[in-house]
């Protein structure tokens, strides 16, 4: 439960005492483990009859599988059999995978020519397995801006909007509506930052016909890695928000009736380093397994050759003696009046049983009407 008012004022006071007196903090010891413990950022995970599989972000997608969601995780080479005749030499960011009408399906960014260092756009790529090869599909990306120097595509992003940066779109997502719809959830990079949707053909490999994309919320700050899911209360969606280098970055929710208009939002904070003690707790995931649970993949920065978070204020990406890197956590989320809640943390398998750790709840943080701004259709 938060501690608060004076009782959180003197929790203040103490550690200021104590940092004084012992310096830098240490790692805390009674925060969550990773269930795999290696760089392997922004994952995206799936359920398979043979287990799970996740995707990370890096060279043409690396990846990980496991029988049970508390590992062993086992990790492999890069799935993305070849970059598309439109992009150029880079990482491939934060994918999305869905099994759609028999085929894998991969929604990656890549980088392109035309937006400089960063700029990317969307494309997708199929295989037979989850664990790839995957194939780009198409000679053109799904998803790119007009400005691009790519072939056009299919969701060009007209008309323009001169108030975003030239720098690209990435974080692509998929989502089955209720009616079996599907669609495209993705961010306009930069600041401002938009997330935005657009409809897909039946098979998940294109645009449908007619289909333009529509501006769900926009931030003035950084929110990303959307991630869509339907309850009977409503649409949740969950997005990282922050500086992806440091501890402070965290995992919002906000919850819509309607799947287009997110203009009267709810908002709160699913995962922040208060209530979880992770560094920069991000880039989740949501995967529904065949026994009902719901777990939320995410990462987190690991320090100095353990696994516990690292601490402390900096870009972990910018202190190499620190050795930090994005490792991935697993939890349970249970929906209370339609809000994720964290049940509990997986621990990786072979943990000593009767963690503490498993039996906290954090409860959704308040919520406030979205301060992240409702976009127009």
């Amino acid at each position: 439960m938060p501690i608060r008012g004076a009782a959180r004022l003197l929790v203040l006071l103490v550690t200021a005492c104590v940092l004084a007196v012992s310096g830098p903090a240490l790692a805390r010891t009674d925060v969550p483990r990773p269930v795999l413990d290696v760089d392997f950022p922004d994952p995206a995970v799936v359920s398979t009859p043979g287990g799970l599989v996740a995707y990370a972000t890096g060279d043409r997608v690396p990846h990980a599988w496991s029988r049970s969601a508390d590992g062993p995780w086992r990790r492999g080479g890069s799935l993305l059999a070849h970059r598309p005749s439109w992009s150029r030499e880079g990482g491939v960011w934060a994918v999305d995978v869905a099994r759609v009408r028999g085929h894998w399906l991969l929604y990656f960014a890549t980088p392109v020519k035309g937006m400089g260092e960063h700029g990317r756009c969307i494309g997708v790529a199929r295989s037979t397995s989850a664990r790839g090869p995957f194939r780009p599909v198409g000679s053109a990306p799904l998803v790119c801006p007009s400005y691009a120097a790519t072939p056009t595509a299919q969701d060009p992003l007209l008309p323009r909007d001169p108030t975003l940066p030239r720098a690209g779109v990435i974080d692509p997502s998929w989502f089955r509506d209720a009616d079996g719809s599907t669609y495209l959830l993705y961010k306009t990079d930069r600041r401002p930052a938009t997330v935005r949707i657009v409809a897909l053909a039946r098979d998940g490999q294109s645009v449908r016909t007619g289909a333009s994309s529509v501006e769900l919320v926009r931030s003035a700050g950084v929110l990303e890695n959307p991630v869509l899911a339907q309850r009977p209360e409503g649409y949740v969606l969950l997005a990282s928000e922050g500086d992806w280098t440091r501890c402070g970055y965290r995992t919002r929710w906000l919850r819509s009736t309607s799947l287009l208009d997110w203009s009267l939002a709810e908002t709160g904070t699913l995962l922040d380093t208060a209530t979880t003690g992770l560094c920069g707790p991000g880039g989740a995931d949501l995967v529904d397994l065949p026994d009902g649970r719901t777990l939320a993949f995410l990462h987190g920065w690991t320090c100095r050759g353990t696994s516990l978070p690292c601490t402390g204020t900096g870009k972990w990406d910018h202190k190499p003696a620190a050795r930090g890197h994005r490792a991935m956590y697993a939890a349970q989320l249970d929906w209370v009046g339609g809000l994720p809640v964290v049940a509990g943390w997986l621990d990786p398998r072979g943990a000593p049983a009767g963690d503490p750790r498993l039996s906290g709840r954090t409860r959704p943080g308040p919520s406030t009407r979205s301060t992240v701004a409702g976009g127009a259709r």
